[in-house]
């Protein structure tokens, strides 16, 4: 019997858009704002709430959540 490989991260993703939420682990991380080459996104464990906005490149946005499994959340 063979094992099922867990649910992998995506290798590839869509344009990002105002609202997702990405699951790392137990962080979450919301995209508040999305320009022509920038990204505002929120990261927080509980609650976004007083949470510190922070701006990322589009690319080096996605490495990151490459890099660490985000998976987009269903919030």
């Amino acid at each position: 019997m063979k094992k099922r490989p867990a649910a992998a991260a995506p290798t590839t993703f869509g344009p990002f858009e105002k609202g997702q939420v990405w699951r790392i682990g137990d962080v979450k991380l919301a995209i508040t704002s999305v320009g022509k080459s920038l990204v505002h996104y929120k990261r927080y464990r509980t609650q976004p709430r007083g949470v510190q906005t922070t701006l990322s490149s589009k690319p080096a946005l996605q490495q990151y959540l490459l890099s660490c499994r985000a998976v987009l959340a269903s919030e």
